[in-house]
């Protein structure tokens, strides 16, 4: 389909890497990466989180900073993780 003006930019979804490794029951602030690389998110909202198999409400359950995601609480040591990044966000 053609667009009149710039066409609309979109990202790729990317799976972030598992970082329940670091999990121990006191730690709540975690580096995000995607393949090893530090993945940097605009919003907590452009992450799908889920911990011990329970999504994760954005700016409620965490926050982002730059690569860094801070829970509110922190996950059990034997919590699993599983987040996927939106990519570029389209503002319509």
């Amino acid at each position: 389909m053609a667009y009149i003006g710039r066409s609309p930019e979109v990202g790729n979804y990317s799976k972030l890497d598992d970082i329940s490794a670091s999990f121990n029951g006191s730690l709540t602030t975690f580096n995000l990466t995607v393949a090893g690389a530090a993945y940097t998110a605009s919003q907590a909202s452009q992450l799908i989180v889920s911990v011990g198999g329970v999504l994760q409400e954005p700016e409620g359950a965490y926050t982002v900073s730059g690569s860094t995601i801070t829970f509110t609480s922190p996950p059990a040591g034997s919590a699993d993780f599983f987040a996927v990044a939106l990519g570029n966000t389209l503002n319509i």
